[in-house]
């Protein structure tokens, strides 16, 4: 079994998200799987994503763009 830790942070200034201790079996699929949950709770707690998939700010930064 293999220990990743996760975690999301703001594209413009760093400030983490969350980070999260994965323990996976089927590295791929597990951590595709936590990333994905991740990623989502990040946006319902206003977090957003620009660009593409991997650029997410924080809603300190994303103020001055609305």
């Amino acid at each position: 079994m293999l220990r990743v830790m996760i975690y999301l942070e703001c594209n413009h200034c760093n400030e983490p998200y969350e980070e999260k201790l994965v323990a996976a079996r089927n590295l791929n699929d597990d951590l595709d799987q936590c990333v994905h949950e991740l990623v989502l709770r990040a946006e319902r707690d206003q977090w957003e994503c620009r660009k593409n998939a991997t650029e997410h700010y924080c809603p300190s930064c994303l103020e001055p763009w609305m």
